[in-house]
């Protein structure tokens, strides 16, 4: 178990004791008879942790009240009118969706906090106006952001994350899905690489799981402009992104709904609860004929959680899926899990049917022609979910792999082999750290996974619909291309280098790798 979580169950626990709460948090006796309360009506996919036994509660991080009453233009002094004319202006110079964030004078600098804010879209269609909406925004975002670094934050462009008070609609992402929170990625040299990514995300994935929306924008802060964006949606536990049970406060169950992240930051602050996933410490052969041993990871929780106990459940539920993966297609031993998610010898016949008990196959299959397909670096170490249900009637009562992000480190290297199934190169192993994801790596090698994965390829190439994303994303370059220069007037060419090159190359040998038998 993590040193850095014992710290934290340790130090919870002590404060507990010292106020006389014996194993409930600080000032909620009550709570913790509610919180037991909801356990019982819940379900028990973990009856031991209904009972009426201690708990070592996790210290929580404080949630910021962002608007204690909504921002206005008004409350920040400035003139609406005149805001209005400012925009009308803005909306002149260019064709494409425009947010403009008002905050009352203060520079957004800060990654923890949200700063007060007012937000206006316009420049669109007129359903998809928004005029003083009250919102908060603040910069999001690791070396993105300059690690906080906010002399660099004031003189580079940094993506953001709004958060609006109210559930809200924006620019009809994701069917017009209202939601609370957004973030505006900085586009790439060549704009479109997080783009291009997220349409086949959305293409694999379908409906079945989890993939971000998105629209370039141009936006403003404070009538100064920052830059061309890509507008997308966050990542998160919510009925219209990765739609699994969330807990009530306090609930102390392990039925409840996980999303976790694979995350090279895990732990980085104070209340990023995470666990570690050694992958049994395995040496294996990848499909290259490259030997190696995986390395450990950290898998950061993006669920509310509130006990150590429910960290050592999600901890040990993940480590003993990837050791069912792993025994079942390494070493042809079947296991699975008993009622009590304990592994057991199971009367299985194939690798396939094993993993097929405890993985949503299928989106491990979308997700792993995603992140072949960019070759995206990271995805073994950052910026990779999934997620599990295991309240009662949970839709996603398998692990499911989900929501693709953050693609800035994709479409690099020769487009003619093997990359998200394969271990990364060791020279890069040893500059950025060993980044293979040990979950693809397994199962490519197996003859019914590519099989899958070939099935998928060549029905949506030969349908069209592969080709059909770049004649997509050309149309928009071309229709924004004078947007788009703005700042670089390379940046269309780049794209297009990036379309007629590494796609059409990468097409190719996706073409030739996954040939159905």
């Amino acid at each position: 178990m993590n040193i850095k979580i014992t710290i934290f169950a340790l130090v919870s626990a002590l404060a507990a004791s010292l106020v006389g709460c014996g194993s409930s948090p600080k000032n909620n006796s009550s709570e913790s008879t509610a919180a037991e309360t909801t356990a019982s009506q819940q379900g028990s996919a973990d009856t031991s942790s209904h009972e009426l036994i201690s708990h070592t509660w996790l210290q929580q991080k404080d949630r910021q009240v962002i608007n204690e009453t909504p921002a206005t233009y008004e409350a920040f002094g400035v003139d609406k009118t005149a805001k209005k004319a400012f925009e009308e202006g803005v909306a002149e110079k260019t064709k494409l969706p425009v947010i403009s964030v008002t905050t009352g004078g203060g520079d957004v600098t800060s990654r923890e906090l949200y700063t007060s804010c007012v937000v206006d879209v316009f420049n669109c269609d007129e359903g998809q106006v928004i005029d003083e909406a009250s919102a908060g925004i603040k910069v999001r975002g690791n070396s993105s952001a300059y690690y906080g670094d906010v002399n660099e934050i004031l003189k580079n462009q940094v993506p953001y994350r709004i958060k609006f008070d109210s559930k809200t609609s924006m620019l009809g992402l994701n069917g017009g899905a209202e939601c609370k929170s957004w973030v505006l990625l900085k586009p790439d040299w060549d704009i479109i690489r997080n783009d291009i990514a997220l349409r086949y995300g959305r293409l694999f994935l379908g409906d079945d799981a989890f993939c971000s929306d998105a629209r370039y924008v141009d936006v403003y802060v404070n009538d100064e402009y920052k830059g061309l964006y890509l507008l997308c949606e966050q990542c998160q536990v919510n009925k219209n992104r990765v739609d699994i049970t969330e807990p009530g406060e306090n609930y102390s169950g392990t039925d409840i709904g996980w999303y976790l992240e694979i995350d090279n930051y895990a732990g980085s602050e104070d209340f990023d609860y995470f666990v570690e996933v050694d992958y049994g410490g395995y040496e294996v052969t990848d499909i290259e004929g490259e030997t190696r041993a995986f390395e450990p990871a950290g898998y950061s929780v993006k669920n509310d959680v509130y006990t150590q106990e429910q960290l050592d459940f999600i901890e040990k539920y993940i480590n003993n899926v990837f050791e069912i993966v792993y025994r079942a297609c390494e070493k042809g031993e079947y296991y699975t899990f008993d009622e009590n998610h304990e592994l057991v010898k199971a009367d299985f016949t194939t690798a396939e049917e094993t993993v097929g008990v405890v993985m949503d196959i299928d989106s491990v299959v979308d997700m792993y022609l995603l992140y072949e397909l960019v070759h995206d670096y990271d995805c073994g170490e950052g910026s990779f979910f999934m997620c599990v249900d295991f309240a009662e009637g949970a839709k996603i009562d398998k692990l499911q792999f989900t929501s693709p992000w953050d693609f800035n480190w994709a479409y690099y290297d020769s487009p003619s082999r093997y990359w998200a199934g394969a271990f990364c190169e060791e020279s890069f192993a040893k500059d950025k750290g060993d980044r293979s994801n040990p979950w693809f790596i397994v199962l490519i090698k197996q003859d019914w996974f590519r099989d899958r994965a070939a099935a998928k390829w060549n029905g949506l190439y030969s349908s069209g619909e592969i080709e059909k994303i770049i004649g997509q994303e050309k149309e928009m370059l071309e229709e924004y291309r004078e947007e788009f220069n703005r700042k670089d007037e390379w940046a269309v060419d780049c794209a297009y280098q990036l379309l007629d090159g590494w796609f059409k190359d990468r097409f190719a040998w996706f073409n030739y790798a996954f040939k159905q038998k």
